[in-house]
């Protein structure tokens, strides 16, 4: 029964098919045939209208140019034509057999148009296309119907249609087997749509029947569809609850190595067998070996430091008994300079080993410090140790009561004054680097007249420069700008780095300072004629306990803090110290310093 209604309908699929493209076939047979009419009218009308009107008129009793238009016409729908005056009536007229020229309608100057003429004397409707004669006498108009067109079927056409008709009804046992076979996989589905039903009591399959209509299988398939989609749905929301559980996990996990990864610390995590689990991205710059190369291979091929890997063969296959902390301290084969620090610390729990945390810490700076102490210490005991022991040897010398050369003991006094002046400068500048270290020597900055300082600290040096032969002089004008300063401890700066250009200089040489006023700011220069400075030593003179390497005879000793200071004094007031040196052309140590705004009158200046 199902498929007879299949095929019941295909046939009356197929007629109704038939019928309608019969229809468009007419439809547009009449509307070509609507066009030729058209086409032939207007252009008969115009061909005519160029002749003269005497031309168009026979006389009396004669055949015309419109019968001869009659007697060979090539449409078989050609109903009249005639030659209308303004009265409208028809001065020549040809009709074919059966068709009556109906009265003319006014027609508009020099216009060709065409109008439809109902049927009413004629038999069927007429078009009627119209155009203006050339008359010199009365206006004239030429008119030529023709009957509009029956739309019935042409014979002609109908081995077309009987073809397209063949055609189409050879489509319908094709579609109707391409359907049969289409559909035969519903038994089988609904076959299956009973064994899914009795797996889940619940689904409400136990009705299904292979052998019923499409539209009952679907309905059916609908409601099962319907059951799985609930059930489907259970199972996405305890997806996304462990989805959620899963996510939350996994962010507590990312947080906890996003936090190990960016302790300063390296951090290496070891299995029972003591192979890398864990490793953080400071172990590379730490050790010099790639991360990837810690978790991919073991031990004994990424770690090439023997401190280490012998820390860590410790840790493999022992029990919780041998597992205690251990630290070691070691320099990194594969970085130079550094120095590390190791700590190993067993991971247990509910009487479990789980591994070994291992920690690597960068104790370079530590190492330098307690080295820098260590030679801190023994510079400072020796820099005391060389006057104390001079002053102790001309205290003997004073005190031997057979010396009585007046001018030993004033060489004795001056020597001794000479070395406790020394311990003094290296008594004050380590104190004073000590405040600076720890905060404690804060600038009180005043406004300064820079000219007045300059010549004070150049007064005070002068004594020094005449004890060794050397010229000092002073290139500073009067109208110099005024800085704001503490001007005791810019006073510091300024004596260490003239004394520095006193010492560092031969006799004879000359030591200049100069102060230069620019657009923003003041530029204090000491330039000396001494021994100069590598460029190496140029980039590390201000480093505290740095001294310039001495390659003649003359050793000068020194202990590396004044140029330290200086440095330190002219950052605190937001200067900047500059060094231009050559090796054996002397130096030259400028402080840039801002410019403060004029004074207001009546304002002081210290």
């Amino acid at each position: 029964m199902k498929n007879n209604r299949i095929g019941l309908i295909l046939v009356v699929s197929s007629l109704a098919v038939i019928a309608l493209v019969v229809s468009l076939l007419l439809e547009r047979q009449h509307t070509e045939q609507a066009e030729q009419v058209r086409a032939q009218g207007l252009g008969t009308v115009r061909s005519l209208a160029v002749l003269p009107a005497s031309v168009l008129l026979p006389p009396p009793g004669q055949p015309g140019v419109l019968a001869s238009l009659l007697a060979g016409r090539d449409n078989p729908d050609f109903a009249y034509a005639a030659i209308s005056g303004e009265d409208g009536r028809n001065l020549a007229e040809v009709a074919s057999p059966g068709a009556i020229v109906p009265p003319a309608a006014p027609l508009a100057l020099a216009s060709f148009d065409e109008r439809g003429v109902a049927a009413g004397q004629n038999a069927r409707a007429v078009r009627e296309f119209r155009g203006p004669l050339a008359s010199p006498d009365a206006r004239l108009q030429l008119r030529i119907g023709y009957f509009e067109p029956q739309g019935f079927l042409d014979l002609k056409d109908l081995p077309f249609y009987a073809l397209i008709a063949l055609a189409v009804f050879l489509l319908v046992p094709l579609i109707y087997i391409v359907i049969k076979r289409e559909m035969a996989p519903l038994a089988a589905l609904g076959d299956q749509l009973k064994t899914l039903g009795a797996a889940q009591a619940q689904a409400p399959t136990q009705e299904l029947d292979a052998n019923q209509d499409v539209r009952g299988l679907a309905g059916k398939l609908n409601r099962y569809l319907d059951h799985t989609s609930a059930r489907i749905r259970e199972l996405e929301q305890d997806s996304i609850a462990s989805m959620a559980s899963g996510r939350l996990l996994e962010y507590g996990s990312n947080k906890m190595q996003a936090v190990l990864q960016c302790l300063p610390d390296g951090l290496l995590v070891l299995d029972p067998a003591a192979e890398v689990t864990f490793a953080t991205g400071k172990i590379e710059p730490l050790l010099g070996v790639p991360v990837a190369e810690v978790l991919s291979q073991p031990v004994e091929a990424w770690c090439r430091d023997p401190e280490l890997r012998a820390m860590l063969a410790r840790f493999r296959g022992a029990g919780l008994d041998a597992r205690s902390q251990m630290t070691i301290e070691f320099n990194p084969l594969g970085v130079p300079g550094k120095r590390l620090w190791a700590t190993a610390q067993a991971l247990t729990g509910h009487a479990m080993a789980y591994g070994t945390l291992v920690v690597l810490r960068d104790a370079t700076r530590e190492h330098l410090a307690r080295q820098a102490g260590n030679d801190f210490v023994a510079h400072v005991a020796h820099e005391l140790k060389s006057p104390l022991n001079v002053i102790g040897m001309y205290g003997e010398m004073l005190a031997d009561v057979g010396i009585d050369d007046p001018a030993v003991r004033v060489e004795a006094i001056n020597v001794i004054q000479d070395e406790v002046e020394r311990m003094t400068s290296l008594v004050n500048n380590l104190l004073n680097v000590s405040k600076l270290e720890m905060g404690s020597m804060r600038p009180e900055r005043h406004r300064v007249k820079l000219d007045d300082l300059l010549r004070d600290a150049w007064q005070q040096a002068r004594s020094r420069a005449d004890a060794k032969n050397i010229r000092l002089d002073l290139q500073v004008a009067r109208d110099l700008a005024a800085v704001s300063v503490d001007k005791d401890m810019f006073r510091i700066a300024l004596n260490n780095l003239l004394n520095n250009a006193i010492k560092y200089n031969a006799a004879g040489g000359n030591v200049t300072l100069s102060a230069e006023e620019g657009d923003s700011d003041v530029v204090i220069a000491v330039r000396d004629s001494g021994i100069g400075m590598t460029p190496e030593d140029r980039e590390r003179v201000t480093e505290k306990f740095f001294r310039v390497r001495e390659t003649g005879e003359e050793q000068r000793g020194g202990h590396g803090l004044g140029l330290y200071l200086s440095n330190q004094i002219v950052e605190l007031h937001h200067g900047r110290l500059t060094i231009e040196s050559e090796l054996g052309h002397g130096s030259v140590f400028s402080i840039h310093l801002k410019k403060m705004p004029a004074l207001a009158e009546g304002s002081q200046v210290l």
